[in-house]
């Protein structure tokens, strides 16, 4: 089964886009911090469709705590310089929770 969890913040404006068709898309990466330390966090590519992808651009910003569930994707290209492949992860949300939001905070 692939499903995954995310529970971090977003660590950069969320970047929406509309596909060729029309359908609305969003870019966002969240910042997960590592069960160990602290001080260390994985960044993760996400995208999210739809009805999803206008609530993440309208309700989520820099900083915003977010849980993502979804599916890990994995994409690979050619690189033309080199001819090597470079894969790309990114999880592709399903549904998502807006926690905590540093801007409503004070």
């Amino acid at each position: 089964m692939n499903d995954i969890k995310l529970l971090g913040r977003l660590s950069q404006e969320p970047i929406l886009k509309k596909s060729a068709q029309g359908q609305p898309y969003v870019w966002f990466v969240v910042a997960v911090p590592r069960k160990n330390d602290r001080q260390e966090a994985d960044f993760i590519r996400c995208v999210a469709f739809d009805k999803l992808a206008a609530a993440v651009n309208k309700y989520c910003g820099k900083g915003r705590q977010i849980l993502v569930q979804g599916r890990l994707q994995v994409s690979q290209s050619i690189d033309k310089e080199t001819n090597k492949s470079r894969y790309y992860h990114t999880v592709v949300a399903q549904n998502a929770q807006f926690l905590q939001d540093p801007a409503r905070s004070n």
